[in-house]
């Protein structure tokens, strides 16, 4: 009886934790998932774009295109290297740049400066505003080296790689130069200027704001083009176990055509925070009309919006 007891005490605080359900195709019983399907997104590695640029999930391998494009499933963490120089593994994100392979902010970090530096000064035709382009001559260069981006000679460890990369630049670009153009990138990138998607989609421009139903969600979401939703303003105190944002059609975010568009947000809390959300491989504006804060392991919907044009 006592281990009874005990067992209908912990699902209740379970449940507790997880903020419950409160509408929007939520339900106070927890459910198996029916959708059990990895969900396999497609994000960008910009400087401006990256191509050729190696990548290793848990999930997978490859090369980032023209568009510094790569496949990555939730919650993986993702490595880059040119030849055997490998950034730090960190977790991936939908846009990637060297600030979030530091872990930083400051666009001046050192370590930040260095891989800019030595991104642009590979580019094959040393023009980083069409794209930056990782030969396979430099990573053949790259082969046997480490480099630490944080060392006082930085620059001299990467001579022999500048001088045999192939490319135009045969000395390393100068710290302005570089932090220069990648200020160019994050205004374009703020200013939703960097995309892939087209904006031929109806809903293109469709927009709503959070109902809160637990947890302190709050904020607002826009339709930005036919694969990227903008959330800005959003509030969250990061309870509850297995949250991402999922998206649906009337909110049925509990059936197996539901799916997740971003990664886990449990135990993050955010204030008044801005972030870009894109649609996995596979899925269009069609497959959805709202999002949620979507509690996976309970079935418990946090917040929702519903996209309307006005």
């Amino acid at each position: 009886m006592k281990i009874n007891y005990l067992i209908t005490s912990l699902f209740s605080l379970l449940i507790i934790s997880c903020g419950g359900g409160g509408g929007g195709g939520s339900s106070s019983t927890p459910t198996p998932l029916t959708n059990t399907t990895p969900t396999t997104f497609t994000g960008m590695f910009l400087d401006s774009a990256v191509q050729g640029l190696n990548y290793a999930t848990a999930s997978g391998n490859g090369m980032t295109n023209a568009e510094g494009e790569f496949s990555y499933q939730a919650n993986e963490t993702v490595t880059f290297s040119i030849g055997d120089i490998s950034f730090s593994a960190v977790l991936v994100k939908n846009v990637m740049t060297p600030l979030d392979i530091v872990g930083t902010s400051d666009i001046n970090h050192p370590e930040v400066v260095n891989i800019l530096r030595l991104l642009q000064t590979l580019d094959f035709d040393g023009d980083p505003n069409n794209g930056i382009q990782i030969t396979a001559a430099a990573h053949s260069a790259a082969q046997g080296m480490y480099i630490d981006f944080a060392a006082p000679d930085f620059d001299e460890q990467v001579i022999d790689l500048v001088f045999d990369n192939g490319g135009f630049h045969q000395m390393l670009i100068s710290a302005e130069m570089a932090v220069y153009h990648f200020q160019q990138t994050l205004a374009e990138l703020n200013d939703q200027g960097i995309s892939n998607c087209d904006k031929t989609h109806p809903m293109v421009g469709y927009y709503g704001y959070f109902e809160t139903f637990a947890h302190n969600v709050s904020g607002r979401a826009e339709i930005m083009d036919d694969c990227t939703i903008k959330v800005t303003e959003f509030s969250y105190d990061g309870g509850g176990p297995e949250v991402y944002f999922y998206a649906a059609i009337d909110h049925q975010y509990s059936e197996a055509e539901a799916f997740p568009i971003s990664q886990a947000i449990n135990g993050m809390p955010f204030n008044n925070d801005e972030m870009i959300l894109r649609l996995p491989n596979g899925k269009t504006l069609d497959d959805l009309n709202g999002i949620s804060v979507w509690c996976v392991d309970f079935n418990a919907n946090f917040g929702q919006v519903t996209f309307t044009p006005e």
